[in-house]
């Protein structure tokens, strides 16, 4: 459900503080001769080379259809925000863009990030847009022991040698579910350099290359309903369960904690559901509370822990 009175009021406000001069413009005078703050419609209508009254009908939400390409020259023109371009389209469409004004929006992470993933025994990172590690802590690391720690996870992922042996049953397990997140981020993403030179890469290879081209409905994000297998370096055979998390502010960015769990397959458990009524978490003594299976509160994680 779209909202076209708030998309009125934002357009409304971005082109009040605009300044026609910037843009080679004259300011319009009222009849008093009083000088009318920002860009005027008409304005907007020459800088963006449509026909007349064109624009009073988008900002106006008259026009049947109004779409991210209506809106994009638009937004460039007033200098919207990522915040900004987010609300506008899904005020004006009833869904969130599906790709940021700048492509380089989802690259920065905010620093307090570090926090988080320092906090965390768990096997945890976070990666930009394009998989680029941005941060890790300890528990990641010890991952890719001896190796180190790849630069772009997705490309270790799908093209390392040594993926292929940590990430259990890789064939079957792992490369079905990650081909699809690649192609909805290349899809995203058309002009990102990163995933384009990746993508190259993999067409080259004779196993990843054929399943990247196959043709396929299906879009999976990692999901924590599901433990996948996993040769840990130090830790043995086990299961990963990914937990996925998007940071805001950060498009296409990725926080991941990985539960690894050595031995049998942990149980599907039951959903947790609201409202929360048995006590902050970091209290309870259930099955799959606490820092993870090898140290338990106020233990020393040792070089064997995953955190």
């Amino acid at each position: 459900m779209n909202d076209r009175q708030a998309m009125r009021n934002l357009l409304a406000r971005a082109r009040a503080r605009q300044d026609p001069a910037a843009l080679g413009l004259a300011p319009r005078a009222e009849p008093r001769g009083r000088k009318v703050e920002g860009l005027t419609h008409e304005h907007m209508t020459r800088l963006l080379g449509w026909p007349e009254h064109k624009y009073g009908y988008v900002e106006r939400g008259r026009l049947a259809v109004i779409d991210t390409e209506i809106l994009e020259p638009i937004a460039r023109i007033l200098c919207l925000t990522e915040q900004e371009w987010e609300s506008l389209v899904l005020y004006a469409t009833g869904t969130p863009p599906a790709f940021p004004l700048d492509p380089q929006v989802g690259r920065s992470v905010p620093r307090p990030w570090r926090r988080v993933l320092a906090g965390s025994r768990d096997i945890a990172y976070v990666s930009d847009a394009a998989w680029d590690l941005v941060a890790y802590n300890s528990a990641f690391a010890r991952l890719f022991t001896p190796h180190g720690v790849p630069g772009n996870v997705m490309r270790w992922m799908l093209l390392a040698p040594a993926a292929r042996v940590t990430l259990a049953d890789w064939a079957n397990s792992w490369l079905p579910l990650l081909v699809p997140q690649l192609r909805a981020a290349a899809t995203a993403r058309p002009n990102d350099t990163t995933l384009q030179r990746l993508i190259a890469d993999i067409r080259r290879d004779p196993v990843v290359g054929p399943c990247y081209d196959a043709p396929t409905t299906e879009y999976l994000q990692p999901r924590a309903e599901g433990a996948r297998p996993l040769l840990h370096p130090e830790l043995g055979p086990g299961w990963a369960t990914m937990c996925a998390a998007g940071p805001f502010g950060v498009p296409g960015g990725r926080l991941m904690f990985v539960l690894f769990d050595p031995g049998e397959r942990p149980r599907p458990q039951e959903p947790m559901h609201a409202p929360a009524t048995t006590g902050p978490v970091d209290l309870d003594t259930g099955p799959d509370s606490g820092p993870g299976p090898y140290a338990g509160p106020g233990s020393d994680p040792g070089p064997g822990s995953v955190g």
